[in-house]
């Protein structure tokens, strides 16, 4: 044994000798996602705006029974979530100026239900737009409209949340119109990307000191950390993405690259299991896609890919979609899947049907409108559209309606005017066509689309692309979300007010489940008010 103890020996110290003459360079390689794992999640829940006058809601649908099995208030006009651990998510709610309302929402979850909430308040009028964290203890909620009190002077902040015991610990100054922030996933660093300001504010989150930051931006819009902590990746207003060099414990922090870009885009989404990016471009109707496992991002394909259409021919009868196609559409959304095997991006078409009424009569309950389509007309009106009426004398044959029957120049809707119809009137029906187009992962190629049902636009309610800049922001028009298991994933629809859901295994369209009905005015003939507009949709517990 001993001669192969002593040659034990000089391999050893062979191995120290060599190593002495060399600095030791790691390569970068990013750790897989932190708590909460995507995988681990069996829900996915919607965050709800019902108006600036009455709470909004969170629902949590069942990845497993496609069912909505829990529901619970949140605050006025709620606009982002964060999921903090496996049985906590936090909601920003942004309320209206002058409500004294603004505050955060905490969900606590046992199992897929919804079973307690509390109430973190927030300086009034201070307009929470953006919550985050990756800790355990504390959290994080943009503050782009506080005013000290002791200057009374408008200083865009962010607060600290303790957790523990749901209070605002600490506010601190950033830039202005600050309108997104990404903590690192060792939860040491914390960025903001201030839009107004072109600057992204950095803190280490031990002490809340400032991290000095080298480089340029323009009018930052987004940010995402890198799941090992070493990068993070900033989206400028001019689709330009910004790497910052984040290894220093001390600083600083440098942009290291802003080679790549995505035209249109106004928000990113991290998939930390194959280390991407993926940026839907809006009305560029593409999508960028990202290789982050590098030291700088790469475009995955060479060029963003173009989103296919869907056609009108391949839309169910019936869909208020179903005569048109569009000649583009809006890339709005994504969402990847935890088994990594494929991406999927939601887009829409709107297009809206202008009519001049010439003549109205009403019996038992129904008026029928006599018009005449108006340029640029491209498809006509179709039973199911809602469509709103103006310019009518009197004024009773005006309103907003659903369409139930379409005939030669004429339509009826459910309306009961108590005057003899004189003349006048215009109608626009405005709608809505949503798809998403699934995206092979190994290949990455598009292996298909799938068609949404059609729904009516609300532009006044709903905002045309994400728009959670400054204090006026209104969340997600489109927003989507994977089931952990991969079975499904989920396109939120503010307009609609609805989550569409997918099964991944047919690559199909399978029902919407309604949001909880809201506060919008009734539309004729429907019984009950059109329900709450989702404008955030993640996983859940």
């Amino acid at each position: 044994m001993k001669p192969f103890f002593c040659l034990g020996l000089v391999l050893s110290g062979c191995l120290f000798w060599s190593a002495c003459g060399d600095v030791f360079r790691p390569i970068i390689i990013p750790n897989p996602p932190v708590s909460p794992n995507p995988q681990a999640s069996h829900t996915v829940v919607s965050i709800n705006n019902n108006g600036t006058v009455v709470a909004g809601t969170s629902m949590v649908i069942d990845v497993s029974g496609d069912t909505d099995v829990s529901i619970a208030n949140v605050g006025l006009v709620p606009v982002h979530a964060v999921q903090q651990t496996s049985g906590v998510i936090l909601v920003a709610n942004q309320s209206v100026p002058g409500a004294q309302a603004d505050s955060v929402t905490r969900l606590n979850f046992s199992s897929t239900t919804i079973i307690t909430t509390a109430t973190i308040t927030v300086p009034a009028n201070s307009a929470p737009n953006f919550v985050a964290t990756t800790e355990q203890n504390e959290a994080y909620v943009l503050l782009p409209n506080y005013t000290d009190p002791t200057t009374g002077m408008l200083t865009p902040s962010f607060g600290v949340i303790n957790t523990v015991s749901n209070f605002l610990a600490y506010i601190v100054p950033v830039g202005n119109t600050p309108v997104a922030m990404t903590e690192t996933a060792d939860g040491t660093k914390l960025y903001v990307a201030n839009n107004a300001d072109n600057t992204i504010s950095g803190f280490n989150t031990s002490d809340r000191s400032s991290r000095t930051i080298v480089g340029s931006f323009t009018a930052p819009l987004w940010a995402s950390a890198r799941s090992d902590s070493q990068r993070v990746y900033v989206l400028n207003g001019t689709g330009v993405i910004s790497t910052l060099d984040t290894t220093s414990t001390a600083g600083p922090d440098n942009v290291i690259d802003a080679s790549v870009s995505a035209p249109g885009a106004s928000y990113m989404l991290y998939d930390g299991n194959l280390n991407r990016l993926y940026l839907p471009q809006g009305a560029q109707g593409q999508l960028t896609m990202l290789d982050v496992s590098q030291s700088v991002p790469s475009v995955i394909t060479g060029a963003p890919i173009t989103v296919p259409i869907v056609a009108a021919s391949a839309r169910a009868q019936g869909d208020v979609c179903s005569t048109f196609t569009p000649s583009a559409v809006n890339t709005d959304a994504a969402a990847s899947l935890p088994d990594g095997s494929r991406a999927y991006v939601g887009s829409y078409a709107e297009f809206a049907v202008n009519v001049a009424i010439s003549s109205a009569t009403a019996s038992s309950g129904i008026t029928t409108y006599t018009y005449s389509l108006q340029p640029p007309a491209t498809v006509n009106l179709l039973p199911g559209m809602v469509i709103e009426i103006s310019g009518a004398t009197p004024a009773d044959y005006n309103g907003t309606f659903q369409i139930l029957a379409v005939g030669s120049g004429a339509f009826q809707v459910s309306n009961t005017p108590t005057d003899t119809y004189i003349g006048g009137g215009t109608g626009v029906s405005s709608n809505i066509c949503p798809q998403v187009t699934v995206i092979n992962a190994a290949s990455n190629t598009i292996t298909g689309s799938i068609a949404i049902p059609g729904f009516p636009a609300y532009d006044t309610l709903c905002a045309t692309t994400r728009d959670m800049i400054g204090p006026t922001g209104s969340g997600f028009r489109f927003s989507m979300a994977p089931g952990g298991d991969s079975s499904r994933v989920y396109l939120a629809s503010c307009d609609g007010g609805m989550v569409n859901i997918i099964d991944t295994t047919t690559e199909s369209y399978i029902l919407n489940l309604p949001e909880p009905i809201g506060t919008r005015p009734l539309i004729p003939p429907a019984v009950q008010n059109p329900p709450q507009n989702p404008v955030f949709l993640l996983a859940g517990p």
